[in-house]
């Protein structure tokens, strides 16, 4: 399973499938309703969990990966 916060349009799951590794549960926490749009038009299966200042991460067990994107625009102070 990975968690990738951040997520953007995936690109951890291009990636992943270019390294030929399968994934059977991919959660993503990102809340850009274009990134999401591409996202889902690519990887259909993908768990969209929006906010990720608002999660609950206790929630998840057995994460096999934790990847993750910088957040554009300033979010960075």
């Amino acid at each position: 399973s990975v968690l990738s916060l951040f997520d953007g349009m995936s690109c951890g799951q291009i990636a992943f499938k270019q390294l030929g590794i399968e994934v059977d549960r991919y959660i993503s926490y990102e809340i850009d309703k274009y990134a999401i749009s591409v996202t889902q038009l690519n990887f259909p299966n993908t768990e969209q969990c929006g906010d990720v200042f608002s999660a609950d991460f206790t929630q998840y067990q057995n994460i096999d990966w934790l990847i993750g994107g910088g957040a554009g625009g300033g979010v960075w102070v």
